[in-house]
């Protein structure tokens, strides 16, 4: 070793770094046989595996230029002595002197490391595989995993936080801390401008956990607003069925039973009741004139033929405030088609619910390679995920299995009889079945219907139960029976 220059100790006490501090880490004005630049003096940090020199890094004085040894080897400077020491906490610095300004604020030297190669302009999308962090996998080969936090005190400017970034993705970010400094970019600056203690106490305490997406403590997490509800039913119903804002919502029933007319009269109810805009993708059941006609008889309270042109007419301008409809113009429409086309109804009309009835007619686009229950399962997340980002009801009307319609005309169709896959039944908020006991008896019709709320998931939704129906011929409308019957 070439002792150090006293005009290289002179330029580190400039940098509050001691003689002592730099003789600790085997600090040099340089070492036999290594070049040294022909202008200025020179520090040399040498990089050890056990008592063999494998690098050397040399930075030029007064100016901040560095060189390294030819072919050596890249590693942490200091790990040996990480290494040998307890590992509950390792410092990572970008620089060797700003290792040597935390060992003169007091931490142990088996604390710290600094990076061999400084910082990237950016951050990379593979540190792990990138040649330039070679040095950390072969760390945490050598023994380095069995630290049980690292800190990460690299300079604050942008190659500095790359740097950061890169360090936490292949450190692992369960084990990562970090560490700012005020007012200045790095370790050894700040110590130039405050006292040893003050950059301790910015060491140990001003340390944060480094943020993982997706986990929080109760506290860090926002406050939702209130959950909006809807009634979609009648007084006699109480609080056993809500509509949600935010939530996904099933409707189902046997061929024939009537799922799109009462559902229709929920949405009408909800809309007259709590004035809200509603968009329906209706690839049955045309708007006109089906829907148009239902829709006026539940606003005027009789049957469409009997009504006059200033009743058709009112009820003709609430259907077109209240109402949206949704049509594909080749008739075929994509499940990603469908949820920009109800991007535009929730933003620019200011639609809070949507519904799909019936759901089979968005399922062609799917990939043959694909299995029904992955696509479904995939497209029933991406409506909830909508449902949450925009806070509007999602309401898809479905068919059961072709397979098993012909046994459950008989019973109740629950969710898991829905067809292409059990996800119809775990998926949804909410879940409806409407039934009819008996559709003819003795050639008359019959119509009284009963609604099942098969699932609720959350308590302002209301509760699973029956709700009794019945289709007054007169009027053209759905009125509770609720207490008569059930």
């Amino acid at each position: 070793m070439i002792p150090i220059s006293a005009t290289a100790i002179a330029w580190a006490a400039k940098r509050k770094i001691s003689r002592a501090t730099l003789e600790a880490f085997g600090v040099s004005s340089a070492m036999p046989g290594m070049p040294v630049p022909r202008n200025g003096e020179v520090l040399c940090f040498p990089y050890c595996r056990g008592a063999r020199v494998i690098n050397a890094k040399f930075r030029r004085l007064p100016d901040k230029a560095f060189s390294q040894m030819k072919d050596g080897e890249l590693r942490f400077w200091n790990l040996d002595a990480v290494l040998g020491g307890p590992m509950a906490a390792v410092y990572i610095f970008e620089g060797e002197m700003d290792a040597l300004a935390a060992f003169e604020a007091g931490l142990p030297r088996e604390q710290i490391l600094s990076v061999p190669n400084g910082a990237p302009d950016a951050p990379s999308d593979d540190a792990a595989e990138r040649d330039r962090y070679a040095y950390v996998v072969a760390g945490l080969k050598e023994g380095l995993s069995r630290a049980k936090r690292f800190i990460i005190a690299t300079d604050g400017d942008g190659p500095g936080r790359a740097l950061r970034s890169d360090l936490v993705s292949i450190l692992g970010a369960a084990r990562c801390w970090f560490v700012d400094f005020p007012r200045v970019k790095d370790a050894n600056d700040f110590l130039m401008l405050a006292s040893p203690g003050e950059l301790l106490d910015v060491l140990e305490s001003e340390i944060r956990e480094w943020p993982v997406s997706g986990l929080f403590r109760m506290s860090e997490i926002p406050e939702p607003p209130p959950r909006l509800i809807w009634e979609p039913g009648y007084a006699e119903w109480e609080k056993k069925l809500f509509y949600g804002a935010g939530t996904l919502s099933v409707l189902t029933g046997s061929p024939g039973h009537g799922k799109t007319l009462l559902g229709m009269q929920l949405l009408f109810n909800v809309a007259q009741r709590h004035r809200l805009k509603i968009a329906v993708a209706s690839f049955e059941t045309h708007a006109k004139p089906y829907h148009r006609r239902n829709l006026r008889q539940f606003m005027v309270g009789k049957p469409e033929a009997a009504m006059n042109d200033g009743e058709r007419a009112s009820a003709d301008q609430w259907i077109d405030e209240h109402f949206v409809w949704i049509r594909h113009p080749e008739g075929r429409p994509s499940f990603r088609w469908f949820l920009d086309i109800a991007e535009v109804a929730v933003i620019r009309h200011r639609c809070q619910i949507i519904q799909i009835d019936p759901w089979n007619k968005l399922e062609w686009d799917r990939p043959a390679e694909m299995r029904e229950t992955d696509w479904i399962r995939d497209r029933l997340n991406e409506a909830m995920q909508f449902a949450q980002t925009f806070r509007i009801l999602f309401q898809i009307i479905a068919h059961p299995a072709k397979a098993a319609d012909g046994r459950t005309r008989g019973r109740v169709i629950e969710l898991e009889d829905l067809a292409g896959s059990k996800h119809w039944d775990n998926i949804p908020d909410q879940g409806l079945s409407v039934y009819r006991p008996k559709v003819f008896e003795r050639g008359t019709r019959k119509t009284e219907v009963e609604l099942y709320h098969l699932k609720a998931r959350f308590e302002e939704l209301g509760h699973e139960c029956r709700l009794c129906l019945n289709y007054d011929l007169s009027k053209r409308q759905f009125k509770s029976t609720d207490y008569a019957l059930c």
